[in-house]
């Protein structure tokens, strides 16, 4: 049997104002050719044609979680449905008219629709906050529940082959890939590298095949033998895929869109080469690269290490068998994060041990860092240690794990760039292994300020265009009532190295508004910053709008700070990492319970009021 590779080209890439949450291909006007569509946290809808061309913009609710365009009641040939944080699936018509709802009782993280049961008719499936998988019918009735360990990260409905329990694939927050048939009845088929985030099945050619995308923005696509068959990368965390095969007469390509932050792109799936089966291929929770089936270099982020399976003889195909659902793989796995702590540059570099053996000679190395604003003075947590390298004799099996600080003393009130580190060690067979880490980045200003007090007559003058500062404005929708955000915020300034200058709120007629400005300067080259935070919304109600205005003598220093703020007080998002944090890590936050970004292992802090 011969194995049709797939080729990758980019098309064209549109860009919304804040980062885009849902992205599909699907015909929402009934023309010929399908729209390409994305919803993003501006709470907008843009359609595009195949082209690129914009077809509409319009307002969308800022309480949906997820977006797909189907037939499912077979009332209408198109049908909106949509996923919410209250939990409610919601089918409508074309025109917005309600045909059916669903109350699942837990928000929503994710939704597919396709024909689960064979009646030829597409079915809804939910991944849920509490980590529930549920199957709806044509009605909106509950047909199945599968009840995963962790968090449902997304899930995708396709049939690879007779070795599979069903048609569903869930992929959770640890990269478990797992599939599901529609009695609820589960396996794990893989454990997945590199952080995945979106999961999505394509009928390529009669080949079908899963798409997974990771934290890193590479794309794989793999065969019924979990074999990367292509690959293509847009370096930027992947937040969702969706596709759409068009084998028209004059077009024969399956198109792609993949959302990454605040961009949608359009890539298509073309055919490559065709090779035997008895060729080796890399099976997709390796650590090295697949053949060069891709028209762009492949990036190479592994970050867990795994244990060395023997190969098949050539003459035999290589068929992944499924794991059980409790089996965890025995893997070295890395976290790593940093902070601003007493005016230094905290990296800290996590690694678990937890394989079966110990690992010993274990060498963390830094490789490269932003030296132009950063210089490396120590290595805290091993006495063993040079400024750049954290060495240790052994770690120990079975969940034994080391945790050096490598800590780098700032000389710019600015600090951008990425940090590389590699760790070296040698394995129970006497190997030596290397795991690259994932690139750090670094995008930090507030920490490397001082407050300054002026008077509010001096902040009007300071910040007015008759100086050299920069003034931008950006609009943000946050997850807090404005009340509470504007409690936070007062005291998010002064966390942030600002001086409170003045402060006002007002609540008329259930409608809140609140004002807070503050000033200080650079450590290092005393550039001046003022900022003016402006919150509004409804008493009472979950979401916010606000709106950051700086003021930055170096115009470099803006983005910066907006980014900042907006990761600080917008709680679905880590600040170090910039990762989505799960509903239910939300909640233990708002709490005051302490919290750890699942993606990077940095502390999440809560504000205090």
């Amino acid at each position: 049997m011969s194995i049709q590779l797939i080729n990758v080209k980019p098309l064209w890439n549109r860009r919304f104002k804040r980062a885009v949450y849902s992205c599909i291909i699907a015909n929402l006007i009934g023309d010929p050719e399908p729209e390409v569509i994305g919803c993003s946290f501006s709470a907008e809808m843009k359609a595009f044609d195949l082209t690129g061309k914009e077809v509409f913009l319009t307002e969308f609710s800022s309480n949906i979680t997820c977006f797909d365009i189907s037939s499912v009641s077979k009332e209408k040939t198109i049908e909106l449905i949509s996923g919410s944080l209250d939990g409610t699936v919601y089918v409508m018509d074309i025109k917005g008219n309600p045909i059916w709802e669903a109350d699942l009782k837990s928000p929503i993280l994710c939704m597919e629709t396709g024909d689960i049961i064979a009646d030829s008719r597409s079915e809804v499936i939910v991944g849920l906050e509490n980590q529930r998988l549920i199957g709806l019918d044509n009605e909106g009735k509950e047909f199945l529940k599968y009840v995963a360990k962790e968090t449902i990260l997304d899930c995708t409905i396709g049939y690879l082959s007779d070795d599979f329990l069903g048609k569903i694939f869930v992929l959770l927050k640890s990269g478990k890939l797992v599939n599901v048939d529609n009695k609820g009845n589960s396996v794990v088929v893989s454990q997945l590298q590199n952080s995945p985030t979106s999961i999505d099945f394509c009928e390529f050619y009669g080949q079908p095949t899963l798409i997974i995308g990771d934290r890193a923005g590479s794309i794989k696509i793999i065969n019924s033998d979990l074999e990367i068959i292509g690959e293509y990368s847009l370096e930027d965390k992947i937040t969702s895929i969706d596709n759409i095969i068009m084998l028209s007469e004059y077009n024969k390509d399956v198109f792609l869109v993949v959302a990454s932050k605040n961009t949608i792109t359009l890539l298509s799936l073309r055919k490559g080469n065709i090779i035997e089966s008895n060729k080796k291929l890399v099976k997709i929770d390796a650590q090295t690269q697949p053949p060069s089936v891709v028209e762009t270099e492949p990036v190479t982020e592994p970050i867990t290490e795994q244990p060395t399976k023997k190969q098949p003889d050539p003459d035999v195909s290589s068929i992944t068998t499924p794991i059980a659902s409790d089996e965890v793989p025995q893997t070295v796995r890395v976290l790593r994060g940093g902070q601003i702590e007493g005016g230094d540059y905290i990296f800290k570099v996590k690694v678990i041990n937890n394989k079966i053996y110990n690992i010993t000679d274990v060498d963390i190395h830094i490789l490269s860092y932003p030296e132009e604003s950063l210089v490396l003075s120590r290595v805290d947590g091993h006495q063993k240690s040079s400024t750049d390298r954290a060495k240790f004799h052994k770690i120990s099996k079975g969940g034994g794990f080391v945790s050096p600080s490598f800590v780098f003393k700032p000389k710019k009130d600015c600090l951008k760039g990425k940090i590389h580190a590699v760790i070296n060690f040698i394995d129970e067979e006497d190997r030596i292994k290397t795991i690259n880490v994932e690139p750090h980045d670094i995008r930090i200003i507030c920490g490397l300020l001082r407050p300054k007090k002026v008077t509010s007559e001096e902040f009007d003058e300071l910040t007015s265009d008759l100086l050299t500062f920069k003034k931008v404005g950006q609009d943000l929708t946050i997850y807090y009532k404005p009340e509470q955000l504007y409690q936070k915020l007062f005291v998010l300034l002064k966390n942030k190295n600002f001086a409170i200058i003045d402060s006002e709120q007002q609540d008329s007629s259930g409608e809140f508004l609140g004002v807070i400005k503050g000033f200080a300067e650079g450590t290092f080259k005393k550039n001046a910053v003022g900022l003016k935070l402006s919150i509004t919304g409804t008493t009472g109600e979950q979401f916010s709008t606000l709106k950051v205005e700086v003021f930055a003598e170096d115009k470099d220093m803006t983005p910066s700070i907006i980014n900042e703020f907006e990761n600080a007080v917008n709680p679905q998002s880590c600040p170090e990492c910039e990762g989505n944090i799960p509903i239910d890590l939300i909640k233990q936050m708002m709490t005051g319970s302490i919290a750890y970004c699942e993606a990077c292992g940095s502390q999440l802090h809560e504000l205090s009021e």
